[in-house]
């Protein structure tokens, strides 16, 4: 009978967790991952939806100045001046260059495939690749199911035993010894 080492499943579990943390990002790689996007979104890319809206004419735009001047009242001089907010400024946009129109282009002719781009043995060494890449992933992901599964489980079991397992002896323990009484019938 073949029994199983109790501390093999550990050592492999462990295996698995290096594996997995070598997959892991570093925390150098995340900093700078956060840093990329919030330069990103400092100085967004131009979009062509953009240029082409910044290339149309606009209407007035409004423009907002902190340093406006402030306004004077015609009341008594013993209230206290308070700025009458932002100064705002008409701004005709300057009309943008139109670029010129683009000339359509032919479509190429459409290419005719009589044969196939690969043969039928790459074909055949392609699709046994992937077969054995999926059935490699399966392998791999049943045994983590496995090791988490016995990970969750052995204390669950452990905490009932300890439980159970002192009452269900004494009981299984004293039948027997009223059987034996009785003459072991």
């Amino acid at each position: 009978m073949n029994v199983p080492n109790p501390n093999a499943g550990e050592r492999d579990f462990d295996t698995l967790r290096r594996a997995q943390r070598a997959h892991e990002p570093s925390m150098e790689e995340i900093l700078a991952s956060i840093r990329s996007i919030i330069a990103d979104d400092r100085e967004p890319a131009p979009r062509p939806a953009a240029k082409a809206a910044a290339a149309a004419p606009q209407g007035p735009q409004i423009v907002y100045s902190k340093d406006a001047p402030t306004t004077r009242s015609a009341e008594p001089a013993a209230r206290i001046e308070e700025p009458a907010g932002p100064k705002v400024v008409w701004r005709q946009p300057e009309p943008a260059a139109m670029p010129a129109e683009e000339e359509a282009q032919p479509a190429p002719a459409a290419i005719e495939q009589d044969e196939p781009l690969m043969s039928t043995q790459a074909n055949q060494a392609v699709a046994g690749a992937f077969e054995a890449l999926s059935a490699s992933l399966a392998l791999q992901s049943a045994e983590l199911a496995e090791s988490m599964t016995r990970e969750i489980l052995r204390p669950m079991l452990k905490n009932w035993l300890d439980e159970h397992l002192p009452s269900l002896v004494e009981r299984l323990v004293r039948a027997e010894i009223q059987r034996v009484a009785r003459g072991g019938r």
